[in-house]
């Protein structure tokens, strides 16, 4: 998968599928190895376009993989700069969803949240059509920041089977609430192979609480006792805020390293004197050619 194609099928995809804004980031390696991962990357409420999460990709510089970071898909209402996943504001009032005394703001909530969410798995459906030169879907990875975390966790529930990906990471990020009071429902018990996770929260983070990151920890794990639902909290984060830190670092790069997949190396990648062995029979000439070939 040359880097130009990959940049080429990435944007035919998002031109058809998410007209909203976009950035390719192509691998440290991309002009003597393939892509074999894609990332793609949700940014938090209020960012203007998908520059500045691109800006990060580049910062991580995770091997073998391509990055689409992508713009959320409405404006902030009341000509507030920036953009949204999905609305937490009443667009007559600009009264607070979550905080609404009536019961039915919250459901215009979750179901902003649904549409974007049947949105992105369109997308993703278009990346992960391997007969059209996209990946694998246990190929394909995400990461989001608060509100961008929140439909990754979406996704990536939803995500299972033959429709696995290979891992969602989110930073400050929680299902909502009125969708954990609804888990049984929304979230029914799966045995199918669930979508990876990893999750991280700052100890007093006071928008999305450490308590909201562990109960979505938890809603994962009762849906699939099976799955991976790792949880890092970060004591030296005390505001809302993105990666901050070596340790929230390592524990992300570990669980990217468990995770992303690497290119097959042949022997002969390596160098002429080394055999591969398979569960084919290897030519004996060479073999013997190999043993006598070696220094004493």
């Amino acid at each position: 998968r040359a880097p130009g194609a990959t940049r080429a099928f990435l944007d035919a995809a998002c031109a058809e599928r998410w007209s909203h804004g976009h950035e390719v980031v192509s691998p440290p390696e991309a002009s003597s190895s393939p892509s074999e991962n894609l990332l793609v990357l949700l940014h938090g409420r209020g960012e203007r376009s998908a520059a500045p999460f691109a800006a990060f990709a580049r910062k991580l510089n995770l091997p073998h993989t391509t990055c689409l970071s992508l713009a959320g898909p409405s404006p902030l209402p009341f000509g507030v700069p920036g953009r949204e996943w999905f609305a937490r504001l009443d667009p007559e009032t600009g009264e607070d969803l979550q905080q609404s005394a009536n019961p039915n703001d919250s459901h215009l909530r979750a179901d902003s949240l649904r549409r974007t969410q049947k949105a992105l798995e369109r997308l993703l459906d278009k990346l992960t059509d391997v007969t059209q030169g996209g990946w694998p879907s246990t190929n394909v990875h995400l990461f989001g920041f608060s509100d961008g975390g929140t439909v990754a966790i979406e996704i990536g529930a939803a995500r299972v089977g033959r429709e696995r990906l290979g891992g969602c990471v989110t930073v400050s990020a929680a299902l909502l609430p009125e969708n954990v009071k609804r888990a049984s429902i929304l979230y029914p018990p799966e045995a199918r192979a669930p979508t990876p996770f990893a999750l991280t929260c700052g100890a007093f983070d006071t928008v999305i609480t450490r308590t909201a990151v562990e109960e979505t920890a938890r809603v994962l794990l009762a849906r699939n006792p099976g799955a991976v639902a790792e949880t890092f909290v970060c004591a030296e984060k005390n505001t809302h805020a993105m990666v901050n830190g070596e340790d929230e670092t390592r524990f992300l790069m570990r669980f990217w390293g468990g995770t992303l997949s690497s290119p097959r190396i042949s022997a002969e990648d390596i160098g002429t004197d080394v055999l591969e062995i398979t569960n084919e029979t290897v030519e004996l000439s060479k073999l013997t050619m190999a043993v006598s070939s070696e220094p004493r």
